[in-house]
């Protein structure tokens, strides 16, 4: 009898356990994070509003297409050199780690709540496409991201060697997992758009469109110069001013900080160079607002920076800027 109800008993653990591992596989996108008492994150703390999605599998977790070994428990997740407890709260699953508590959703859930991520349609040539966005995306399934993937592929250029410094490419990947109507969108240099273009025929093999329709996708590259490699004055000044905002904001000097962060106000970016390094100014600039309790200025700097689907500034437009 005893016997018996051990096994029972084992056989309760390892169906709550199962269960428990199937309703953690899938992609979860970040909400939030908090502290444990629920209260939001200092706003200078870079964990505030930011970008992380997880995907988990039997054994592995992945975090922004980064893969680990995993072990998981009913209330733990392993990794090699990190633990995470989880549990589940209505449509969230929630993940602490140390002192601070993730707050995930499926894509489904996340864009129920996120209307601004919804799907969108577009239509070319009498063909409905549905558009990427960083919700709606397609899978790369390989040991490495697109981005590791494609670097060997591709000739490496001297800092002094860019001049232009911006690329963008758009394709479809069809509901069929091929890739075709790709077109730059914004070239580089002839070598550089002939060689992207030829990883991304070689990368075609390792792509998955899960959304039973074709999937319109936009990827954009950045580059950035050493500061001795450049010529341009305003660059030049653009890198001099948010390097000392950057000084000032990391000694929560923030009214100093403000006073070097808004000269990016006089910054007009050519050909959409080093537009990220303005676009991390004017986040920067709006925090400092805050911080100092300027917070209509603070809005107005977080609306040049982005928008709410811009994950690097959205947490800091629902809490100040409704």
């Amino acid at each position: 009898m005893i016997k018996k109800l051990l096994l029972l008993f084992y056989l309760i653990i390892c169906i709550k356990t199962y269960s428990q591992s199937e309703k953690l596989r899938g992609e979860w996108f970040l909400d939030k994070i908090v502290k444990p008492d629920g209260k939001n994150l200092e706003i200078n703390n870079p964990r505030y509003s930011t970008f992380l999605f997880y995907e988990i599998n039997p054994d592995e977790l992945s975090i922004n297409n980064t893969k680990f070994k995993a072990k998981f428990s009913k209330d733990l997740i392993n990794l090699d050199n990190r633990t995470f407890k989880y549990w589940f709260e209505e449509d969230y699953l929630i993940l602490q780690e140390g002192n601070e508590i993730s707050l995930l959703l499926k894509a489904e859930d996340f864009i129920k709540r996120n209307s601004e991520f919804k799907p969108q349609i577009e239509i070319r040539n009498s063909d409905s496409l549905l558009v990427a966005n960083k919700v709606i995306h397609p899978i790369f399934n390989n040991d490495k991201t697109f981005d590791e993937f494609i670097i060997p592929l591709m000739k490496q250029e001297a800092s002094k060697d860019m001049d232009d410094l911006y690329f963008k490419i758009e394709y479809i990947l069809t509901k069929n997992n091929k890739i075709k109507q790709i077109k730059i969108l914004d070239k580089r240099t002839p070598q550089y758009d002939t060689q992207f273009i030829q990883a991304l025929k070689q990368a075609e093999k390792y792509f998955e469109n899960p959304y039973g329709k074709d999937l319109l996708v936009t990827d954009e590259k950045h580059f950035l110069k050493w500061y001795h490699d450049l010529s341009d004055k305003s660059e030049k000044d653009l890198f001099n001013n948010t390097g000392e905002g950057l000084r000032y904001y990391n000694n929560n000097k923030f009214e100093k900080a403000v006073e070097y962060f808004s000269r990016v106000n006089e910054y007009q970016p050519k050909d959409n160079r080093f537009v990220t390094e303005v676009h991390n100014a004017y986040i920067k600039l709006g925090i400092s607002y805050l911080a100092i309790g300027k917070t209509e200025q603070a809005c107005n700097s977080f609306r040049k920076a982005g928008d709410l689907t811009d994950f690097e500034v959205r947490n800091y437009l629902k809490d100040f800027c409704k």
